[in-house]
């Protein structure tokens, strides 16, 4: 049984539960009832119709954090990263726990029901949160506490911090696609080799030590460069839901499975060969997508730059 809100498995013996487009549903802690018992409170619930993937699990806000969330009220915390004009206020935030179109759905609509918020604008591709409100009706904890109570994490935006994890994932991504291409490609070469038209005169002990060769190169491959799959599949299959990541992991576990059995048994077609061209070119269309994805960013950001901080409107 696992948790309606976030996915993760519900432990034996409790039972937390909140009633969500009209049927009482299983929950996994105190945490995800409050948030799934305010999302249907606030008229949210059609949130669970849009979501992609299980939300994050949220945690109660211990006494701590909400005295650090205090913090940010105070006006010389404030000044790096809020704007003032007239009796609204305005921030710009990083938000964590995003994993699909829904959250930052709900972030919004959430938001957008304060009455002291004026807008609440969430860019997925940056996870960044622009955010007006009357600073007089409604303090910046209190926002951050609302985004909190929904399973969510804000910080104040800052480039460098943004553009660090942007960095550490790009440099991840990277690290995997060059193991997968040239791990791939000595795979196939020993692959290659146990073929009938390339092994006339290949003995029996070479072709048993090219099979093992091939599967020791494919190991790293599945593992380490082809891990975001698996995860991916294991969230998404937690939450009973059937995804991209589900079936390119069944495929990449199937013909890696396969091609231990040939290894071992010396019977049938290795498919290491098949494992590591998939990965290779999945993982360099992720890498692509994530590349063009921020090159379009830069260039949004860019021209919004160019627009002039004041102009001068001339009359007829």
């Amino acid at each position: 049984m696992c948790c309606y809100h976030c996915g993760l498995p519900v432990p034996v013996g409790d039972c937390f539960t909140a009633v969500v487009l009209g049927e009482p549903r299983k929950l996994c802690c105190p945490g995800c009832q409050a948030v799934a018992e305010a999302i249907v409170a606030s008229g949210l619930e059609s949130y669970y119709h849009h979501r992609s993937e299980a939300s994050a699990n949220p945690e109660s806000l211990p006494t701590q954090l909400i005295e650090e969330l205090a913090l940010y009220d105070r006006p010389e915390v404030q000044a790096p990263f809020v704007r003032h004009e007239g009796d609204l206020s305005e921030a710009t935030l990083l938000v964590e726990g995003i994993s699909c179109a829904a959250c930052g759905w709900l972030i919004e609509k959430r938001l957008s029901r304060l009455p002291a918020v004026a807008e609440a604008r969430m860019n997925l591709s940056t996870h960044r949160l622009n955010v007006r409100w009357r600073g007089d009706q409604l303090a910046l904890s209190q926002l951050l506490s609302e985004l909190h109570a929904i399973g969510y994490v804000a910080h104040p935006w800052q480039a460098d911090r943004a553009a660090e994890r942007l960095a550490s994932e790009n440099r991840l991504a990277l690290r995997q696609l060059g193991v997968a291409g040239l791990l791939w490609f000595q795979a196939m070469m020993a692959t290659m080799a146990t073929w009938p038209e390339f092994n006339i005169d290949l003995s029996p002990q070479m072709h048993t030590i090219l099979r093992w060769v091939a599967l020791f190169l494919t190991t790293p491959i599945v593992f380490y460069s082809c891990a975001p799959f698996f995860r991916g599949a294991l969230r998404d299959l937690r939450s009973r839901q059937l995804t991209m990541d589900v079936s390119v992991s069944l495929a990449i576990g199937a013909a890696y499975v396969a091609g231990i059995w040939t290894a071992v048994t010396g019977a049938g077609e290795l498919y290491f060969d098949a494992v590591g061209m998939f990965a290779l070119f999945l993982l360099a269309g992720r890498y692509l997508e994530r590349r063009a994805r921020e090159r379009t960013a830069a260039a949004t950001a860019q021209l919004v730059n160019l627009l002039p901080a004041s102009c001068l409107r001339l009359g007829d």
